[in-house]
């Protein structure tokens, strides 16, 4: 597994030196809205690593089939992987939630399992990957959001990013959007 990752981060930084890194495809104001699913805490030295719990919690996420339990509170369609409670931005340990968009009145009646997150309203860049293996490309252009995070005047609020999953998405051949809330 160690030696696939380190394959993965190598012939990825190989790739986004040869080609062009990823834009916003719009800057989108969103008001604010409730997740409710499963989480992990993480760093990125952890997922760049065998440490890596984001993996894990997907694979949770669909054994318990926790999208099927939260069914009747759904308030879209679709699932979410959320980024919250950043300790030191990018650097340091954040929350990640893999759920789904719930309609706020019903939180006192989720399984035991389940917390909940309500994403604050914010101004976003809204990234769409490309269309291939879904893994791969979410991998990649949070490889570009980075590097565009890093530049002038693209000022990252670090309180609550999310890649947004349509339902029914084909693993093999997806795309997601990634919301990232921007300093207003």
């Amino acid at each position: 597994m160690k030696q696939d990752q380190s394959e993965l981060k190598h012939s990825l930084s190989v790739e986004s030196a040869t080609r062009k890194p990823m834009e916003p495809a719009r800057i989108e104001e969103l008001p604010s809205f409730t997740l409710a699913g499963i989480s992990v805490v993480t760093t990125n030295e952890a997922e760049f690593s065998d440490k890596g719990k984001i993996g894990k919690l997907f694979e949770q996420y669909y054994l318990h089939d926790i999208g099927g339990q939260l069914a009747a509170y759904v308030k879209q369609q679709g699932h979410y992987s959320c980024y919250f409670n950043y300790e030191q931005g990018d650097a340091g340990r954040y929350e990640v939630m893999v759920g789904v968009n719930v309609r706020e009145e019903l939180q006192d009646q989720y399984p035991d399992s389940v917390s909940t997150f309500t994403v604050p309203a914010a101004k976003y860049a809204v990234f769409v990957t490309e269309r291939g293996p879904i893994i791969e490309m979410v991998q990649r252009a949070w490889g570009d959001i980075w590097q565009w995070s890093r530049q002038s005047g693209n000022e990252r609020a670090f309180t609550g990013d999310f890649e947004y999953y349509k339902q029914n998405i084909n693993p093999n051949d997806g795309q997601a959007e990634i919301y990232i809330a921007l300093r207003q």
